[in-house]
């Protein structure tokens, strides 16, 4: 079972390579045969060249990614709330999704599941 610091350090590379646009960087973090649900109710992403087409699309924003409080990390899980901001079409958007990573034995990513809605999502 991961413990509490490889799932944190885990999530703390995750939003870097988030802010760097590092697409290598967070595929890197997945097992293959990872899972992405994002938003929660989408259709899954199974597997690493589902999830590399999902972050690369995600990265043509330009992501700016802030954690909000603190990285909850217990059994093989990690929870975290955090803010994404980015730019479209002239249009600043920000949602505060709350993202529950599961981790395999090696602290490696085997599930990603984000929980937001349309009320979780500003104009700026």
């Amino acid at each position: 079972m991961p413990t509490p610091e490889q799932m944190q350090v885990a999530v703390r590379a995750y939003v870097c390579a988030l802010n760097a646009g590092d697409l290598d960087a967070i595929v890197a973090l997945y097992v293959d045969g990872a899972v992405v649900e994002d938003p929660v109710g989408s259709a899954p992403r199974r597997g690493l060249a589902e999830i590399r087409a999902f972050y690369a699309g995600s990265l043509r924003l330009q992501l700016q990614v802030e954690l909000e409080g603190q990285i909850r990390a217990v059994a093989d899980e990690a929870a975290f709330a955090f803010s994404v901001s980015f730019e479209s079409k002239g249009q600043r958007t920000t949602i505060r999704p709350i993202d529950v990573l599961r981790f395999d034995e090696a602290g490696c990513i085997v599930q990603m599941r984000a929980f937001f809605g349309p009320g979780n999502a500003s104009l700026d």
